[in-house]
């Protein structure tokens, strides 16, 4: 079983970890794809918009097909499909078409998520679940951190396409090892309440799942903090403290690391002391999180822009797999993929509307006007922690 979780765990990491290469170059070459396609800073968040505006119309029915199909056969398909929609993304010559090909990739993408949840509840005893989740998770900050030393020089090198077609190579070689290595499941039913027990759960009983509905707006305030910084502190020290395409990849990567620290602690803290204790372990989370991203915002020093942002991202990200972990305990295995779906959603309808914010608020006063918008995000998730009053008999382990 043990071994079946590492083989698992380790698999599903460097798949998300390709993934985020992948995602993360077309971030990262946002300033030479606004100068050859002659983008303002609208467009060019619409560029990032656009992958998450097809993830969120796909990630309920999504996860319903995972499960439906099964979370093994959904990733390798999922995978395959991005490799291919990455390599077209090297392939376009103009706008319109980077547009259309970046939504396209977001539709095929967003089953990949929902299923690798699924994947992980079917292969991890209850006890390690949300420790083997964030560790799977820290392949997102680890393949930020790491997207300066490969893909920055693999962009100054060859070009922002060929890179592309770099990133989706290794994708298509991964997807025949995911389809031969990862193991079976091995849980097939989780404990349910009584009535439930042989039953798949209905589909309108998680649309009227409130506690559901409170994790999915605490998720869409994160990821409203985690996309800006994500999409727009890049393009800041470019444009804005004239740093090198490499070094302002490198600068903006560091706080994404110190998340990923973050989410591992996270996971590792709910599982072991706070799987009964949501409420205090978040909330005072979020709040440090909130103070320390006021005082990026307020900050013109980049040390300590980057600092603040740092410390903030920390207390953030020790919230996420929190979050997730505690869907995995309240929802039935059978049922997961779809509520993954529902969760996982809001996050991306949160990712679809930032960038483009941002960089209207950017445009029309500054870029201290445009990160201020983080806030919002903040205090959605923080407002949405306090609605959260879980029974312990409303748990499945």
């Amino acid at each position: 079983m043990k071994k079946a979780a590492s083989i698992s765990a380790m698999l599903l990491f460097v798949t998300t970890l390709v993934g985020v290469l992948g995602s993360y170059s077309i971030i990262m070459a946002l300033p030479l794809i606004g100068e050859e396609f002659h983008l303002n800073p609208v467009e060019q968040g619409a560029i990032v918009s656009a992958y998450f505006l097809g993830f969120a119309i796909f990630t309920i029915p999504g996860g319903i097909i995972a499960d439906k199909r099964g979370s093994k056969q959904i990733i390798v398909i999922s995978l395959v499909l991005w490799a291919i929609l990455t390599a077209l993304t090297g392939a376009v010559t103009g706008f319109a078409a980077l547009l259309v090909v970046r939504v396209l990739l977001g539709f095929i993408d967003a089953p990949l998520l929902p299923a690798m949840l699924k994947a992980i509840a079917e292969r991890t005893p209850a006890n390690i679940r949300t420790t083997t989740l964030s560790i799977v998770s820290s392949a997102e900050p680890i393949g930020t951190g790491l997207a300066p030393f490969l893909v920055a020089p693999l962009i100054a090198i060859l070009g922002w396409q060929e890179a592309a077609f770099v990133t989706a190579s290794i994708g298509l070689l991964l997807a025949p090892i995911l389809w031969i290595f990862l193991p079976r499941p091995f849980v097939i039913k989780q404990p349910s309440c009584s009535a439930s027990k042989s039953k798949p759960t209905p589909f309108m009983s998680l649309f009227r799942n409130g506690y559901l509905w409170k994790l999915t707006s605490m998720l869409c305030g994160i990821q409203i903090v985690m996309i800006g910084c994500l999409t727009w502190v890049p393009t800041y020290l470019t444009t804005e403290k004239h740093l090198a395409i490499t070094q302002s990849g490198l600068y903006a990567s560091l706080p994404l690391l110190i998340s990923m620290l973050g989410n591992l602690a996270g996971g590792w803290l709910f599982d072991r002391y706070f799987h009964r204790k949501f409420r205090m372990m978040v909330i005072p989370s979020l709040l440090f999180s909130t103070i320390f991203l006021t005082l990026m915002i307020l900050s013109e020093n980049v040390n300590l822009f980057l600092l603040f942002e740092s410390i903030s991202l920390f207390f953030l990200s020790l919230t996420t797999q929190p979050i997730l972990g505690l869907t995995m305990r309240i929802i039935p295995s059978d049922a997961l993929g779809t509520a993954s779906g529902i969760l996982l959603t809001g996050g991306k309808l949160a990712s679809i509307l930032t960038p483009i914010a941002m960089g209207a608020f950017i445009q029309a006063f500054s870029f201290q006007a445009g990160f201020a918008l983080l806030l919002v995000g903040a205090g959605i998730a923080f407002v949405s922690s306090f609605l959260i009053h879980l029974k312990r008999s409303e748990e499945l382990d």
